[in-house]
């Protein structure tokens, strides 16, 4: 069962940075954060669960990326839920795949920081190689892939739909807690933000 805006945000989930409304339904916030085939980084029973709608060709992405998992390290205590947004164009969709994929067999956050790290075109043999560079089995990814690909896909277009219920124009998008932001989210600032919600 799904919400509408109006009632999610009585229900004290804020929208920060509103942009252009939506007519969808937006879904539970539960449903958003506690998919079950979500990579998640950080503390996996942390208090304060974070959702980052994330895609491996976004150059805010990639420059936050490091500073956040850096904050998300250094608090202990922090769920970093991983949604994978492939939207600037095809190239993005094969490191999605692969990283979501390298996520069933326990080797997310090795592939998922080679792929960030990468600068320009994101082509499938420099993504193979980050991620061999990194210690990855590519060929026992691509076997997950193979096994898991009708499951990742399924995700990737949860995350999709999810993305545009909450009217995201792009990517990075956060929640924190219960609050949508609609744009990045520095580390300092999460910091501060997780410290709010942890003060209740």
């Amino acid at each position: 069962m799904t919400i509408t805006r109006r009632t999610l945000l009585v229900a004290g989930v804020t929208c920060i940075a509103a942009g252009a409304s939506s007519a969808q339904p937006v879904p539970r916030l539960s449903d958003i954060l506690f998919d079950p085939m979500l990579p998640v980084l950080g503390n996996p029973d942390g208090d304060v669960t974070v959702a980052e709608f994330f895609d491996y060709a976004c150059p805010t992405c990639k420059a936050l990326h490091p500073h956040l998992k850096r904050a998300v390290a250094e608090d202990g205590g922090i769920r970093l839920v991983m949604k994978d947004w492939p939207i600037n164009g095809g190239e993005v969709l094969y490191p999605a795949r692969m990283v979501l994929a390298a996520n069933t067999i326990g080797v997310y956050a090795q592939a998922h920081d080679a792929v960030m790290a990468l600068k320009g075109r994101l082509t499938l043999r420099r993504i193979d190689d980050a991620m061999r560079d990194a210690g990855v089995d590519v060929g026992a990814v691509r076997d997950a892939l193979d096994v898991h690909l009708p499951a990742i896909d399924a995700l990737l277009e949860r995350n999709h739909a999810q993305a545009r219920a909450l009217s995201l124009v792009g990517t990075p998008g956060f929640i924190v807690g219960s609050t949508l932001y609609r744009r990045p989210v520095a580390p300092d600032e999460l910091r501060n933000l997780v410290a709010a919600i942890r003060r209740g």
